[in-house]
C-alpha cells in the first residue's frame, strides 16, 4: 500500500509540472538573416525576428575575417544573439562569397541550408530599413524565386566556377527582388 501511495504521489508531482523542464536561456535572440559585407575587414549584421518571433533584435560587428567577426557577433546587440537559426545569408557585392560559404559549411551553427542572396546596395544598408527581412525573403521563396542553399552555391562555384544568385534591395522598408546575377570566381 505504501508503495502505491508513493508512486501516485510521484506521478502527481510530475503531471503537475513541478518536475524539471527544459527552457531556452533568457535574453537569447535567434538570428534569422546574416548580412556580410567586405572581404577583410568583414562587417556582419545579424537580424532576429520573423517566423513567430516577436522581437526584432539586431547586432553588427566588424573584424578582420569572417570567422573573427562571427565570433564577436553574438555579443554585439542588446541581448545575446544565437546563430543556430540563420536561414538567409545576404551578401554585399564586396564580400568574399567563396570564403563565406566555406565558413558557413564548416560552422555547425550556421550550417549548409541557409539560402544565399546578393544585396543590391550592400547587406548592412539593405537590412537597416527593413523591419522583418526574414519574412520578406521567405515570401520571395514562396513566389518561386530560386535562391540556392550555401551547400549548393559552393558546389556550383567549385564545379563550374559560377553560381546564379537572386539580387534584392530595400524598397519602402522591405526587401524586394531586383533580379539575378551570376557570381563567378577565377580558377
Amino acid at each position: 500500500m505504501k508503495r502505491g501511495a508513493m508512486l501516485a504521489l510521484a506521478a502527481a508531482v510530475l503531471l503537475s509540472g513541478c518536475g524539471p523542464s527544459a527552457r531556452e536561456p533568457d535574453n537569447l535572440a535567434l538570428v534569422r538573416v546574416l548580412g556580410v559585407d567586405g572581404a577583410g575587414p568583414v562587417t556582419l549584421t545579424g537580424v532576429c525576428g520573423g517566423a513567430n518571433q516577436q522581437d526584432v533584435s539586431r547586432g553588427a560587428c566588424v573584424d578582420e575575417t569572417f570567422g573573427q567577426a562571427r565570433d564577436r557577433l553574438p555579443w554585439s546587440g542588446t541581448e545575446e544573439l544565437a546563430l543556430t537559426s540563420v536561414g538567409y545569408l545576404l551578401l554585399g557585392r564586396d564580400a568574399d562569397l567563396e570564403a563565406v560559404l566555406f565558413a558557413a559549411l564548416e560552422d555547425r551553427e550556421l550550417g549548409a541550408s541557409a539560402t544565399v542572396w546578393i544585396a543590391q546596395e550592400g547587406a548592412a544598408a539593405a537590412l537597416e530599413p527593413c523591419q522583418d527581412p526574414a519574412t520578406d525573403l521567405e515570401l520571395l521563396l514562396r513566389q518561386d524565386v530560386q535562391a540556392p542553399t550555401a551547400a549548393r552555391a559552393l558546389a556550383a562555384l567549385c564545379t563550374t566556377g559560377e553560381v546564379l544568385l537572386p539580387v534584392v534591395g530595400a524598397q519602402e522598408g522591405r526587401l524586394e527582388l531586383q533580379g539575378e546575377e551570376v557570381w563567378t570566381i577565377e580558377r
